[in-house]
């Protein structure tokens, strides 16, 4: 069999089983086969293996002889992946595989879509761990969970059983030589709105199409601070300021964004406006979408907007009353609401991941974080409020702790002193407004050590997901040097 092109980087065990990983699709809600493969390379690994009702998968690799009394670790990565395809590519991630790709500068990306490195990487990595014969180690426990991406089921599911380590590293985090201690919770919200149509008449209307394409996108924690362009908040803020000059558009379509945890980068309107005033809607268009690129030239500078005239009218389109229903409810992108003293750092948000009309529906994906329990009830009063003043309905609502921080932590003082040895640099202890397992770990265990590291991934959630491959050579030996030296 022909060597694939990833099996010749370093190291070769890591990126061996990151090739493997691609070639299983393995989004949220869809990790049974990826679960097999776990179970499979345990197996041909000679270790102990199972997977309970929830899809989680636990691998035991005894301690090395002589290393049974040293604190036990916990291994962990989740097994989903965020799937979000450019516009154009078809693609579709329950069947298809990641074309992982080898970039002149020195990072893994993929063509067209997200890449899996978050979390993919984070398997890779344990499982290379568990297949080097030659590591001197304690009893490792390895823990695979099922949708952290969208509702941390399989984190929810586990029991005090399953989290029965001295210590942990989630291998999740995506900046090398940080040590990160602490995340914010999460919020995940369903909204639906019924509104009122009415048939577009036959003479009088004309239809237009606003397109927003080539956003940054982005993390909708770890970028949602970052004043890059929300495609559906943006479009529906473009359509509300036509709104508020006068002109009476009515939405008759409308897409933007895949998944809530990712900020669209791009998004899409079909709008209907009587005759005589297109041509007027359409310049005034033009001058907001050019103070709008000048407000985010730095930020998002390649972000794009067209509008077209559509030669065919739409069948339906939304009732004026509806149409303002619906940029009421825009508002749920509240993006950051609360920042750390330094104002910075968030700490309380929301990203509007999802807005489409669909069936004479408009759905809404939601991800609301926070690090404070205020923070917690503050932006979900505010997501109610803004709900009800749009006369629509929350239809799912699930939420996942926040991890506090622990500064006095061992494992962190130790991870700290191996990056040392390791690199000659100092390591960097972050928290971070992103969702991470740890906080449920550390409900189910108090006791439990836990700290969070991984390698260079940029554009998480995005197509524009890349790893930077020394950064994941790096991150495997300094792993190996904390389970040597614990």
């Amino acid at each position: 069999m022909e060597k694939s092109l990833l099996e010749t980087l370093s190291p070769t065990a890591v990126w061996t089983y990151f090739n493997q990983i691609c070639q299983i699709p393995h989004t949220s809600g869809h990790e049974q086969n990826i679960g097999q493969f776990l179970l499979d390379t345990a197996e041909k690994l000679g270790l102990e293996a199972t997977r309970n009702e929830s899809g989680n998968v636990h691998i035991i690799k005894p301690a090395s002889s002589g290393m049974e009394n040293r604190p036990s670790v916990l291994l962990q990565a989740h097994m989903d992946m965020v799937g979000v395809k450019d516009t154009e590519k078809e693609f579709d991630f329950q069947k298809e595989c990641v074309t992982p790709l080898i970039t002149d500068d020195g990072f893994v990306t993929a063509d067209g879509t997200t890449l899996g490195a978050d979390n993919g990487i984070g398997m890779a990595i344990i499982l290379a761990i568990l297949n080097d014969a030659s590591l001197r180690h304690p009893r490792i426990k390895a823990l695979f969970t099922v949708s952290e991406e969208t509702n941390m089921k399989g984190a929810v599911a586990l029991t005090a059983e399953d989290i029965d380590c001295d210590t942990a590293i989630n291998i999740d985090s995506e900046d090398i030589g940080e040590i990160c201690i602490g995340c914010a919770g999460g919020s995940s919200y369903n909204i639906v709105y019924e509104p009122d149509i009415k048939a577009v008449p036959d003479t009088g209307f004309r239809a237009l199409e606003i397109r927003m394409s080539n956003g940054l996108g982005g993390h909708s924690g770890i970028d949602i601070h970052k004043k890059r362009l929300n495609g559906g908040g943006a479009v529906l803020s473009l359509i509300s300021s036509l709104r508020d000059e006068g002109f009476k558009v009515c939405i008759s379509d409308f897409k933007a964004g895949t998944v809530r945890n990712s900020i669209p980068s791009e998004a899409s309107a079909v709008l209907c406006i009587p005759e005589h005033l297109i041509g007027k809607s359409i310049n005034s268009l033009q001058d907001m979408i050019n103070r709008l690129q000048t407000k985010f030239s730095e930020t998002d500078s390649n972000a794009s907007f067209e509008v077209t005239r559509l030669d065919t009218l739409p069948t339906f389109m939304l009732t004026d009353e509806a149409t303002d229903d619906v940029l009421k409810l825009k508002a749920l992108n509240t993006k950051v609401t609360e920042y750390l003293d330094d104002g910075v750092t968030p700490l309380t948000s929301c990203n509007m991941g999802v807005a489409r009309l669909e069936n004479n529906r408009f759905h809404f994906e939601l991800l609301a974080r926070y690090a404070t329990t205020e923070g917690k009830a503050g932006i979900e009063k505010k997501i109610n409020d803004i709900v009800a003043s749009g006369r629509a309905k929350i239809t799912h609502y699930d939420c996942y702790t926040f991890w506090q921080p622990d500064f006095d932590s061992r494992l962190l003082k130790l991870a700290s002193e191996e990056y040392r040895k390791l690199t000659g640099l100092d390591s960097v202890t972050t928290v971070i407004h992103a969702g991470l397992e740890c906080g449920l770990f550390k409900t189910l265990n108090p006791k439990l050590d836990v700290i969070s590291i991984g390698p260079d991934i940029y554009g998480a959630h995005s197509t524009k997901e890349r790893v930077r491959i020394s950064s994941v050579d790096t991150c495997y030996r300094w792993i190996q040097h904390i389970l040597e030296s614990i």
